[in-house]
């Protein structure tokens, strides 16, 4: 049979009488045991209740000249620790109300004590402050992680900056995200995620010192808040053992490793005039800018980053109500056959002409629907645009080549994705061999499997595949044969370089492989009659460039479907 539970209880009680009558009845509980420290006098009273040595509290309603309940109004604090019951000589309506807005979680009659009525009391009580205490807990952290949240977090940060102010420590807040993790999300499953989430959290908080504080934002957010001199030093040392640490991989299902890395943003008390939430905020734009330049990176906040944050939320608040108000073109540039001069096929390039600000820059709006999730709307409706020209050039015009659209890597993982791309061949009745879908190297710094096996798909759809600006990002020419594709565009920076040595050589390299595997080849950024004239002599199947045609409204390319390029030399 297991021992008693043992309480830890403090009685405040002037009346020795009524101490060793009370006592009596908490010795007659079976089921506990009580460990009573009796006060007195209310200044022992008080400062036992200050201590925070006990569990429970009960306090005699009259103690000469304070009451009871003016007692615990003084101790309001003590009583998130300590809950207490006020003991009273017979039932009154005042007694309950002053008790209940002192703070005392019950009172109970003298006069009425059982073991079992006091038993059931006290066991009410330290069950309810329990429940109390969890639920201030789950209000101030995150509960998958058990790290504080953002809420405590502030709260970190506002000491921090009340204790540096009194001295000459700088207060550092160092906001971070995972790389992609909305890749291993879709890819993997939010469970995998959250996992990870735990994982991360866990060897991070390892290496923290006593003083530093880390919280989950939320998602895949962190943010954590260091004191230190006002030297960068601190803060990029401790970014480098997070960095340590995330190295080595996460197991988190049985679907294979998962190697994860981080981006940071920095800011300081030295940077801004030092609210919490300011401070958090900067950090936050900062990693953003980190973000900019690539994974894995660092930022410190300047003033100029708010600047260029304020017009990329402008730009994506614009931009969705362009694509929700069917603002979006597509332009099309034309792949000319390298064998007779003929036009094989269009890629399709998104053009946005704000009708306030004027065309933008597609590197710019397509980066910010990246970022924020526009990426799969924008990307769709390209697509379906794309097609449905195609469709029409073959109704109107008898064109059988083909249209190639760009697709992100969010794209491509997306789970709609392949329900979207048969709906668009079957809402438009084109041939699916009359579509290309292309996509670029960086697809596979994520999960290889999973964009292998969308890739799979795809192609048993009839649709092409096209591996976009080839040699500049993470695949090689050992692993080209692992990919399921048809059609291979060598980047235009390589034919730019068609009478260097190395640039030469590259190009005939990936002709040749490119033959080898019976693939399509493409060259991009053809602007020269001696640019034409290498990839010609090298065997690539296509030319795409300025020297043929820049990108072109729809409505302008029926002009174009039967235009004949000259391939000869000049002179």
């Amino acid at each position: 049979m297991n021992d008693p539970v043992e309480i830890a209880l403090l009685l405040i009680e002037d009346d020795e009488d009524d101490y060793f009558l009370t006592v009596d009845t908490l010795e007659a509980v079976s089921t506990r045991r009580f460990n009573v420290t009796w006060a007195d006098n209310v200044e022992t009273g008080m400062a036992e209740l200050r201590s925070g040595r006990h569990d429970i509290c009960l306090v005699d309603y009259r103690l000469g000249a304070m009451t009871g309940v003016e007692l615990l109004e003084s101790c309001r604090d003590a009583l998130r620790a300590t809950p207490a019951i006020v003991l009273t000589g017979a039932h009154s309506a005042e007694v309950d109300d002053a008790s209940s807005k002192a703070g005392a979680s019950d009172y109970l009659v003298k006069g009425e004590l059982t073991p079992d009525g006091l038993e059931r009391a006290v066991r009410y009580v330290l069950q309810r402050n329990a429940s109390d205490a969890r639920i201030e807990y789950l209000a101030f952290h995150d509960p998958l992680t058990d790290l504080p949240n953002r809420l405590l977090f502030g709260d970190r940060v506002s000491q921090a900056l009340a204790r540096t102010a009194r001295g000459d420590n700088e207060v550092f807040v160092i906001f971070f995200d995972l790389d992609n993790f909305k890749d291993i999300n879709d890819t993997r499953g939010h469970a995998a995620g959250d996992v990870l989430l735990t994982q991360v959290a866990n060897r991070i908080r390892a290496i923290l010192r006593p003083n530093d504080t880390l919280a989950r934002l939320g998602g895949d957010e962190f943010a954590m808040c260091i004191e230190g001199p006002p030297s960068n030093h601190q803060a990029h040392a401790l970014i480098e053992r997070v960095r340590d640490v995330l190295a080595p991989p996460f197991d988190v299902d049985d679907g294979g490793s998962i190697v994860v890395s981080a981006s940071f943003g920095i800011a300081s008390t030295s940077e801004t005039s030092t609210p919490p939430e300011e401070l958090l905020r900067n950090a936050d734009i900062a990693m953003y800018e980190a973000k900019r330049t690539g994974k894995d990176a660092l930022a410190h906040y300047e003033q100029s980053m708010h600047e260029r944050l304020q017009r990329r939320i402008a730009l994506e608040q614009d931009l969705r109500e362009a694509i929700s108000n069917d603002k979006i073109e597509v332009h099309f540039q034309p792949f000319v056959d390298l064998s007779h001069g003929s036009i094989a096929g269009f890629e399709a390039l998104t053009r946005w002409n704000d009708p306030v600000l004027g065309p933008q820059d597609p590197g710019e709006f397509i980066d910010v629907a990246e970022r924020s999730g526009l990426i799969i709307e924008l990307g769709e409706l390209v697509l379906r645009k794309a097609a449905q020209c195609a469709a029409k050039w073959r109704d109107d015009y008898g064109f059988g080549g083909f249209v190639s659209v760009n697709v992100s890597p969010r794209q491509i993982v997306h789970s709609g994705f392949i329900d979207t791309l048969i709906d668009i061949l079957d809402s438009t009745a084109i041939q699916p061999r009359n579509l290309v879908i292309e996509f670029t190297e960086s697809i596979m710094s994520g999960d290889v499997d999973t964009v292998v096996g969308v890739l799979d798909k795809i192609r048993e759809l009839g649709t092409g595949v096209a591996l976009d600006d080839f040699g500049t990002g993470y695949s090689s020419l050992s692993n080209v044969h692992l990919l399921p594709i048809s059609t291979l565009k060598v980047d235009r920076s390589f034919v730019i370089r068609h009478n260097d040595v190395k640039g030469l050589s590259m190009l005939r390299t990936i002709a040749i492989m490119s033959s080898s595997l019976g693939l399509t080849s493409i060259a991009e950024g053809v602007e020269t009659t001696a640019q034409l004239g290498c990839v010609r002599s090298l065997g690539f199947s296509m030319g795409q460039g300025y020297l043929f045609s820049a990108a072109i409204p729809a409505d302008q390319v029926p002009d174009l479907l039967d235009h004949q390029y000259s391939l000869a030399p000049e002179g």
